[in-house]
Parts: structure tokens; sequence; C-alpha cells
């Protein structure tokens, strides 16, 4: 790899955005600090559903629909990254998302109007990209001269993941010492300090390339993606609720989503620069790695939606014992992206056996959360199923992602992010929710025409029908969760199969897996302006 010019090598070292009182020791971990705060905020917080159903009178689903809202904020907003970096000063984007989060994370507290929380999350999820995109890039020379996506995904993603288990881990804890919205009033005081901090520190006018306005983009496009993917979320989340295609208001969503993804092909196919081009689709591999990517969120599912009922329903776990859990998450995640440096860079692992090493953590968790299910499991046990979970995710989203950034040409590639991002950060998590809580359920309705035949007269416990029925209840819950977590073991070993079956000797690369010089990326986004 080319070595860094002279002063490439000083911005890297210095980080130049600060101002020059601003210590050299001090200028990455405080880029590190700002990173953490943003990738707390999301307008609304999925650990806290329970608490804020009950404070709110709303269903669970209504909290579930503006989390997703702000995941999809997250992922329609990868196009514009470059675009919005080049046209406005560090600075003043900083300084304005930051603000944006206080004013979304204060009515998100106070408000009980759910389209306008949902709008909000949405806003909240655009913002927290583009505010955390803007410090990575400030950074990403610092931690690799050599440009190589191999140091720097591994660095990446362990903050960001590492991150969204740290916000669940801190909502519990907030939760259990005082209320759901203690983590909002404890993420407003985090950003102000933050506001104040961008605002004296960082320097006025200072931008990363060369201006280029705001033209050429196509500001319906995002919108019809942007709606197209909100459709998509509101029946997977409501499909159980509504009773999926009995009920008119998923009928409803059907028929806009469909009318939507008409209008969204038509336009990018029409229009001189779509929000997403159709080329990104057929770009070599995205196919394949949506595929896995799926396989990845439907893995992950059962740690967010089945074992939550295992710990809740059956060992009765409070918001606090619950947070503790992701600490297994945490480690997990820490050794996963450990465990892709050292494979590819060290040991010269070719992707495919990463993938593998990925979703082989995945099966180890389904097979170790199996045969735990048990009413007297301690809840030390879990620490390490979890670990290999969060060692799977880890794994598979960090050597995807970076399979991602060789297969597809630079000008495609924030596209492909975005497209990846549906199944990824947008959908992918609720679908395969609406899944696994549809094989619960049909799997819970026959457990209890099973199970309910045992109960008679001769039953030891009849003279008390409350411990009859609690026992009833508690015996359907562990008999289902097994049922779907043997389901899980058994879509693994398929996915496992799969993977060693699949030929990867014509993995072609687009482009080396190492990052374009800001300068190159900038006269590629112009030429696309122009």
């Amino acid at each position: 790899m080319p070595a860094p010019s002279l002063k490439e090598a000083v911005v890297a070292r210095r980080i130049m955005v600060w101002k020059d009182f601003v210590p050299m020791s001090l200028r990455f971990p405080l880029i590190l600090l700002i990173i953490i705060v943003y990738m707390f905020s999301g307008g609304v917080y999925m650990s806290a559903v329970s608490e804020m159903s009950g404070s709110l009178s709303w269903i669970n689903e209504d909290i579930m629909m503006a989390g997703y809202a702000s995941m999809t904020g997250l992922t329609i907003a990868f196009p514009l990254l470059f675009r919005i970096l080049f046209r406005f000063p560090t600075r003043e984007l900083l300084l304005f998302s930051a603000g944006v989060f206080i004013v979304s994370d204060y009515l998100c507290m106070v408000c009980d109007f759910l389209p306008l929380i949902v709008f909000l999350s949405f806003i909240s999820g655009f913002f927290k990209i583009v505010g955390t995109f803007v410090c990575w890039s400030n950074i990403q020379l610092k931690i690799t001269p050599k440009r190589d996506f191999a140091v720097f995904f591994p660095f990446l993603f362990t903050f960001v993941l590492g991150s969204v288990q740290l916000a669940n881990i801190a909502t519990g804890y907030s939760i259990y010492a005082f209320d759901w919205k203690a983590m909002h009033r404890l993420t407003i005081g985090a950003f102000i300090l933050i506001f104040a901090l961008v605002y004296f520190c960082i320097r006025r006018n200072y931008r990363q390339g060369p201006h280029i306005p705001f033209k050429g983009i196509d500001y319906l496009g995002g919108i019809l993606w942007s709606l197209w993917l909100i459709c998509i979320i509101f029946i997977f989340v409501y499909g159980e609720h509504y009773d999926w295609l009995d009920g008119e208001e998923i009928q409803t969503a059907i028929v806009f989503a469909i009318v939507l993804l008409v209008m969204c092909i038509q336009r990018a196919a029409t229009v001189r620069h779509p929000y997403i081009s159709l080329k990104t689709f057929s770009q070599h591999n995205m196919l394949f790695i949506f595929i896995l990517f799926g396989c990845m969120t439907l893995m992950s599912a059962t740690a967010t939606s089945t074992q939550n009922i295992f710990t809740s329903a059956i060992l009765g776990f409070d918001a606090r014992h619950n947070a503790d859990l992701n600490w297994g998450v945490l480690i997990g995640i820490a050794v996963g992206t450990c465990i892709f440096y050292l494979s590819l860079v060290r040991w010269k692992w070719r992707i495919k056996s990463i993938v593998f090493t990925g979703f082989l953590s995945f099966f180890l968790y389904q097979v170790m959360l199996y045969f735990l299910i048990d009413a007297s499991t301690e809840k030390y046990m879990l620490y390490l199923p979890l670990v290999f979970k969060g060692a799977g995710v880890s794994l598979v989203y960090t050597s995807l992602t970076y399979a991602l950034a060789g297969c597809v040409t630079f000008i495609y590639y924030f596209e492909a992010m975005c497209v990846i991002g549906f199944i990824r950060t947008s959908f992918g998590a609720p679908l395969n929710s609406a899944i696994l809580t549809r094989m619960f359920n049909h799997a819970q309705q026959e457990n209890v025409a099973g199970l309910g035949s045992y109960i008679d007269s001769m039953y030891s416990m009849a003279d008390s029908f409350t411990s009859v029925y609690n026992e009833f209840q508690r015996q359907i819950l562990m008999v289902s969760l097994k049922e779907v977590y043997g389901y899980a073991v058994i879509i693994a070993i398929i996915i496992l199969l799969a993977i060693l079956a699949s030929d990867y000797r014509h993995f072609i690369f687009a482009q080396s897996n190492q990052m374009l010089k800001l300068s190159q990326i900038w006269r590629l986004v112009r030429n696309k302006v122009n």
C-alpha cells in the first residue's frame, strides 16, 4: 500500500479539526467520546418498551415502530453522507445535529402524539449517522494511515456495535434507578456538554474538502424510499396485532408498499441522478451479501425477542438484570472484532472462513440457549452464550461490510450500503422478529392443546386452580421457547452448510480494500454532480 504523504501524516497525528489549545493527547479520545454520545441518541429507546407502553398507554408495537423509524433514518442517509460532508463545515454539522438531538429527545420524552414521535425518531436516526460519519472521517487516518479497511472496520464496529449495547445497559440501569424518562434526561445533558465542547473547541469554517453545493440530489426519490421502508416496517411490526392479512390496516399498508416500490423503481430508471441507482442492485455479490445479512438478523432476533420472553416471564428478570446481560454481548463484540483483525491481517483467512466462524458462533449461542431454557437457570449461565452471540454479530457484520467494500465500486458504495441497510438496520429486525413471534405463537397454541389434556383431578396440585394455571403457563412458555430455539438451531445448521457449499474462488473484487484519499472522493462526487 502506498505510504501517506507528509501532510496527511501531520493531519492524522494532529486531527486539525480541533483548535490549537486542545492538547494533542486529548483530541482522539474526545472525538471517540462524541461518537459514543451520538450513538446513544435515537428518539426512543426500544429497551424501555414495556415501561413506555405502560406510562403512555401505548401498545408495544407503537414504541417498536418509532425505534425502527430511527434505524430507517440512519439507513436512508448513506447516499447523502459525502454530499453533506463537502457542503457544510464540520463545526456547523456537529452543532446542528447536537441541537436536533436535544430537541427531539426532549419532545420524545414529553409528547404522546405517536406520528410526531415516529417522525422525530426518523430525523434522529438520520443525524446520528451524519454526526458519527463526520467524526469518523476526521480520525480515520489516525487509526490507519495506510487507509486499510482491515484495520479501520474492526475499530469502527467495536465502537458502533459496542455503543448500542452500552445504550441498552444505560437504559436498563436508568429505568431501574428512576424511570424511562431518565435516559432522555441523561442524553439531553450529554448533548448539551457536547454542544459546548464543539462550540468552543472546534475550528470555525473547517471543512475536509472544497465546497460542493447541494444540486443534483434526488430529494423526492429519498422521500419515496423512506416511505416505502416505513410501510414495510409497519406491516411487520403491526402484522401480528392486526392478524396479518385479515386486518384492513395491513392490507392497506401492503397496497401502499407496492405502489411506493413501483414509484421508486420508475423514478430511479428515469431521473439523471437517482437517489439509489438501479445499477447498485446489480453490483457484484450484492444479492449474496444481502441474503447473508438477512440470515444474520434472523439469528440475532432470537436474542432480542425470544430471549427476553425467557428472562422476563420465566426467570423474572427486571430491567437491571436484563441490562446486565448486555455486558456479555459487549465482550463478545470486542472478541469478534479482534478475531476478524487477526484472521484477516495475521492469519490471512478468506472472508468465507470468517463469515463461517461468525455463523458458527450464532449456532453455539442457539444450542446453548436451547439447553438452558429452564426455570432453574441462573443469570451467570447466560453470559457465555451471549458472548458467542456478540462475537457472531461483530464477525458477520464486519466481514460482510469489508466484502462489500471490495465488491462495489466507490461510486455505488454508499448507495449499496443503503440497500444493504434495508435488511441490516431497517426492516430486517422487524421481519425476523415477526417470523419468530409467529413461530412462537403457533407453538404455544399447539402446546396449549397438547398439555391441556394432562390437567385433571389426578394432578397433584389440583386443589389450587391458581397454582395449576401458573404452572401450566410456565410449562407452556418453556416448551414453546425450546421449540423456537430448536427451529433456530436447524436454520443455523442450514446456513452453515450453505456457506460451506458455496464457491468463493470466483469472489472478484471490484476495487482494493483500501480507503480512497479524501481528494479522490471529492473529485468522484464532483463528477457525479456534473
